[in-house]
């Protein structure tokens, strides 16, 4: 179970590292950095002191622990899910704008009387 421990660790301090680095790239907002580093804290915090999310599932009337994992996970997995639906749905708009304007911009170039095959 250690060794577990350990894996885990690593890989949050891995995933804390390319966070903190897209922060210094500016491609992370600060608020995102603020929100994916309490997240890693948490799972830090659950797999070295595992009574934590006992406890606060009981203060929020949650069964166990693990239940309360689980049902944080399917939340935070629907937001980002939403959170991709949304940033596709305005590149589909970004490039249908796009095609059109290039569209038009070819159609004025064209000398008048001549057509495309």
């Amino acid at each position: 179970m250690i060794i577990t421990k350990f894996l885990i660790t690593i890989f949050v301090f891995f995933a804390l590292s390319r966070v903190v680095l897209r922060f210094k790239e500016s491609k992370v907002s600060l608020v995102a950095l603020i929100g994916w580093v309490l997240l890693w804290s948490s799972v830090e915090l659950i797999v070295w002191i595992p009574a934590a999310a006992s406890s606060v599932a009981q203060i929020l009337g949650i069964g166990r622990g693990a239940d309360l994992i689980i049902y944080s996970s399917i939340v935070i997995l629907f937001y980002l899910i939403f959170r991709i639906y949304v940033k596709f749905e305005d590149l589909e708009r970004q490039i249908t704008q796009i095609v059109q304007t290039v569209a038009l911009k070819k159609q004025t170039d064209k000398p008048a009387g001549k057509s495309s095959k």
